[in-house]
């Protein structure tokens, strides 16, 4: 903590020396408001690290959704990957595996959002995202140990006249965006809001394969809000929202194919699959070497086959097709001197997944998923009005759910035609057994069900003491219950892909080159937990604002999702009897917990016109639950890590024309203790049991950098604008630059899976008056290639993968309000 304070106290002293030289009090600051605290509270006298997103920026700035807002926010990393989507925040998420609710807790109108496939729905009329740093274990609870999203979405009042909008944009790579709203009162107590976006767009990758352009989006989402005032003491929010998410192809490409000199060195225990496998991409493919290396490029068949003629392996093309629910309904009571509240809520979606596994020019690996999810929830609380010696909030909480996945994973060994044409035999497994066995097509058939329930009653209180210093106490206690049905079964042609095979040359296929099984599990599991916290608050002037917070966080442990890890009382990879009811240690992982301090400022300088805030953390994450890659899913190990950093945040009204600001951390997450990390590619070609019990040779990560967490981030924008004249028309341009430093994505820290440093540039101007507005911008306009993870690529062992960030993206918008 002694790095984190010098660091603070060398940077805090230049910021206010140089701040001060700039000073003019004719110029202030709008008041940002937020809800961080379940209370009405100007950002400047919240006493926790938060950064906020105003919805007009969202617009302007194109940002589309959460995993594009993640670019402006320092220490926030928002992604879409292959079976999941990435949330970490200050280094720590839950990573990619489908059993997670994530460790950053997502917050809609008051809902909790705990899967990773709701972060992907589009922003639609949206008054405000709040990033709340670090955990908030007290007031919002729900397994955000690392953090919270908190979002806001615009709402009608009964006072307001009829207004509205309509923008239409216009961008490369296809993209059309349609979006606006409707809003005002149907009488002096009821009024209506109604809002909407569509977008659809080409994609980005050029996939040289198949001669088009990928991912392929079509995003359609619609918002009602209903607002009911029947008194004035009496205030009733209704929303219900409706989305849908497609995407054909995928943002991914292999960007490290190893050559035939490369692999023998670095990979020459490699299987006789792989060997097979690299040869024959070798015959009918021999450019892949060379356009691996070229940029916003792929070459992926897509599930489509090799003459492109149709989809010949697994169910479903490479894609995503998503349908989301959402209702929000929070009422509110003004009673005496306190605020009686409820919200409820029910979230569900359903989706169905293509995955063109092998991310190559050949139809081999193939995994198609249909997830359907469904959620509960009810909050009451009581809010004492402000202002008292002892201001409080309280309250109870309750939540069920249920998650259904659907999986078949398939391996096509006949490979489309190909096995024939090149090697004479109908398919690879009749050589690899010698004519013993042989099945064109070979798989698993995954059920999972989590029914999931808990409660919690949880309390915050503040002690003010004198006018200028605070004591705030929370206290939450949670039990939670979940139990699961995973079920798998192996298959093959000769049968039927949905048939129940028990083949012994299938089983030990599946058991030694992809450490598949058939089994069946049921298990249950019971936690409760106890989760203190502690605020200082000293106002030094009307200015500034000091504090200090300790606080513990908890997150409980489950039960993976993913469809390959051993049984009990087997080794990885080995093919013995075994009772498939019981699971290994792998099936159940730990609950997770943190202990968190930080110390904090909020600035108020020339009388409104800068706010310079900053915030130094230190937070112990004991039994962290890690998603590791394992041939073609996801499991999960506990560690633990101390994460330390320093955050700085600073907006400047510079002229009456001119906003600046910045913002910027640096970040230090470590592993205390992570001596059974996933083993590299290479590690396991020396040693193929490398990392398990006995085995001579493990990958220790123990000191080693937590995956995205990039030491340094940063971001700094500007906003301009002048009248025309002396008319009412208005120039503006604004922008952005948005830094992050070298990562790791993978749980192996395998240096070819290192993601370099990169800088995004966005740029816009144009011209408004009171009920037009006409933009040009551009997003990422140096077009940097930037990845967001990096992943071996299944059989072709030393291969590598990547999932490509959006290129140079250049557009025009018009919007009419009134």
């Amino acid at each position: 903590m002694s790095i984190l304070l010098n660091k603070m106290l060398l940077l805090l002293p230049m910021a206010l020396a140089t701040a001060t030289t700039l000073a003019n009090d004719r110029l202030v600051l709008e008041e940002v408001i937020v809800t961080a605290q379940k209370r009405t509270q100007s950002l400047q006298d919240v006493p926790i690290s938060v950064a906020a997103l105003q919805g007009e920026k969202l617009q302007n700035a194109g940002i589309a959704n959460m995993a594009a807002m993640a670019d402006y926010v320092p220490n926030l990393f928002i992604a879409e990957v292959a079976a999941n989507t990435n949330i970490y925040l200050r280094g720590m998420g839950s990573g990619n595996n489908q059993a997670f609710e994530q460790s950053v807790g997502m917050y809609i109108d008051g809902i909790y959002m705990g899967r990773g496939r709701q972060y992907r729905s589009p922003f639609v009329d949206v008054e405000r995202v709040e990033v709340l740093r670090g955990p908030q274990g007290t007031l919002f609870g729900k397994n955000t140990v690392a953090g919270a999203i908190n979002v806001t979405t615009a709402s009608p009042t009964t006072d307001e006249q009829l207004n509205g909008s309509l923008a239409l944009t216009g961008e490369e790579n296809g993209g059309r965006i349609a979006e606006g709203y409707l809003s005002g009162p149907l009488s002096n107590q009821f009024a209506l809001r109604v809002a909407g976006k569509y977008r659809e767009t080409e994609g980005y990758l050029k996939n040289s394969f198949l001669n088009e352009d990928e991912p392929a989006l079509e995003d359609t989402l619609f918002r009602l809000t209903a607002v009911w005032q029947p008194t004035d003491d009496v205030d009733i929010n209704l929303k219900y929202s409706h989305a849908d998410y497609q995407r054909s192809g995928a943002p991914s490409t292999t960007t490290l194919y190893l050559d035939a000199a490369s692999r023998d060195q670095l990979v020459p225990n490699r299987s006789p699959f792989a060997s097979v496998a690299y040869q024959i991409i070798d015959a009918v493919y021999p450019q892949l070497t060379e356009q691996s290396q070229q940029e916003f490029t792929t070459f992926k068949d897509n599930n489509l086959g090799p003459n492109r003629s149709g989809r010949n392996i697994g169910k479903y093309a490479n894609g995503s097709d998503n349908q989301t629910d959402n209702v929000a309904l929070n009422m509110a009571w003004q009673l005496a001197e306190v605020t009686l509240s409820s919200t409820t809520g029910w979230s569900a979606y359903d989706f169905v997944d293509g995955l063109d596994a092998d991310q190559l020019p050949l139809q081999l690996l193939a995994r198609d998923e249909d997830q359907e999810f469904a959620q509960f929830s009810q909050e009451f609380r009581i809010t004492s009005a402000d202002g008292d010696f002892f201001d409080y909030v309280a309250g109870i909480y309750y939540e069920q759910s249920e998650l259904e996945i659907d999986r078949r994973v398939t391996i096509d060994t006949n490979l489309g035609g190909l096995t024939p044409q090149l090697l004479g035999v109908d398919n690879l497994l009749l050589i690899l057994t010698m004519g013993e066995y042989g099945a064109d097509q070979a798989g698993r058939n995954h059920f999972y069900q989590l029914d999931s329930d808990s409660w919690a009653v949880f309390g915050q209180g503040t002690f003010n003491i004198t006018d200028a210093f605070r004591v705030t106490l929370g206290l939450r206690y949670t039990e939670e219950n979940k139990e699961v049905e995973s079920v798998q079964n192996l298959f093959d042609s000769n049968l039927g892909l949905d048939v129940p095979n028990s083949n012994p040359f299938l089983l030990n296929l599946q058991a030694s080159v992809f450490n598949a099984y058939a089994y069946n599990y049921n298990e249950d599991r019971g936690i409760d937990a106890l989760l203190p916290s502690l605020n200082l608050q000293w106002n030094t002037d009307d200015n500034t604002l000091l504090y200090l917070s300790l606080s513990q966080g908890f997150k409980s442990g489950g039960f993976t999702a993913a469809d390959d890890g051993e049984p009990a009382g087997l080794q990885q990879g080995e093919f013995a009897p075994y009772d498939p009811t019981v699971p290994s240690d792998d099936f159940e992982f730990e609950d997770e917990e943190v202990d968190a301090l930080e110390i904090g400022g909020k600035h108020t300088l020339f009388n409104g016109g800068m706010t310079l805030n900053w915030a130094a953390f230190y937070t112990a994450y004991d039994n962290l639950q890690i998603a590791v890659f394992k041939g073609l899913g996801f499991t999960v190990t506990n560690a633990s890590a101390t994460v330390q950093g320093l955050e700085l945040d600073t907006l400047w009204q510079a002229t009456e024309n001119l906003r600046v600001g910045a913002s910027g951390s640096w970040l230090d997450a470590e592993f205390d203790d992570f001596a059974d990390a996933p083993c590299t590619i290479i590690q396991l070609d020396i040693d193929l049991l490398c990392g398990t019990p006995g085995a001579p040779t493990n990958n220790d990560l123990t000191g080693e950098q937590a995956p995205y967490a990039p030491k340094y981030s940063a971001s700094l924008f500007f906003n301009y604008a002048i009248n025309i004249g002396n008319t009412s028309v208005e120039f503006f341009a604004a922008g952005e630059a948005n830094y992050k430093h070298d990562f790791f994505s993978a749980g192996d820290n395998d240096p070819l899976d290192k993601i370099d440093s990169y800088t995004k540039a966005n740029l816009r101007f144009g011209l408004r008056a009171e009920s037009w507005e006409v933009m040009a911008f551009g997003r990422n306009i140096f077009d940097e290639q930037a990845y967001s993870e990096t992943f071996d690529v299944p059989i072709l062992a030393g291969s590598h993968a990547s999932f490509v960030d959006e290129g140079a993206v250049f557009g025009a918008r018009a919007k009419y309000y009134f």
